[in-house]
């Protein structure tokens, strides 16, 4: 399955959404064009599906933000790590993140902690996995997204279970925003990969 990719074009000045075949927003978003408008955008790519998107934030509860594109695909994020999708079929429908949150903020370093989806299977139908994670990498990497650069700690997670083993991985700003990630959704979808483009 493959989702459109629509920018919005109210926020960029860019072409409304359509239902053919969209372009891939780097081949036509600048950093002028990004921060013109000083609106929050996100950039998102499912490489399994081949597919990648804008996202514009449209609503926040709490500290869980969603973020939508044109054609109302939408993904949720608490604090940068991603609880839900909708629109995309087979759909991660909830995450709980409270172990890869200690870890982020400097604890649990190596000790396992548990993280669970919840997701649609191939029919439709709400499956359920539990993870065994802890932190498997540490390092400082320098990113570029959109012609700017950001000073990150790259952590890595390693989450296994039987019959998977995933690494997620989380570029983290000093103040601990999420620039990057690269988090595991399901088996139909495998990894999303997020970039903040404005904060």
């Amino acid at each position: 399955m493959r989702f459109h990719i629509c920018l919005i074009g109210l926020v960029l000045g860019l072409a409304a959404c359509s239902k053919q075949e969209a372009q891939d927003p780097r081949k036509i978003l600048t950093r002028a064009r990004i921060d013109a408008p000083a609106t929050p955008l996100l950039l998102a790519e499912i490489e399994e599906i081949e597919t990648v998107a804008t996202l514009a934030k449209v609503a926040l509860n709490k500290t869980v933000e969603t973020w939508q594109t044109g054609d109302q695909v939408s993904l949720s994020l608490d604090q940068g790590l991603v609880t839900a999708t909708r629109g995309l079929g087979e759909d991660l429908m909830s995450a709980d993140n409270s172990g890869t949150k200690m870890m982020l903020a400097g604890q649990l370093a190596d000790q396992y902690y548990v993280k669970l989806h919840s997701y649609l299977d191939g029919e439709y139908q709400t499956a359920f996995r539990s993870f065994q994670c802890r932190r498997s990498g540490l390092r400082q990497e320098s990113i570029e997204i959109f012609e700017r650069r950001h000073a990150t700690t790259r952590i890595e997670e390693l989450c296994v279970t039987p019959g998977y083993e995933i690494t997620n991985v989380y570029w983290q700003g000093a103040d601990g925003f999420l620039w990057k990630t690269q988090q595991w959704l399901s088996p139909s979808l495998k990894y999303l990969v997020t970039e903040q483009l404005f904060r």
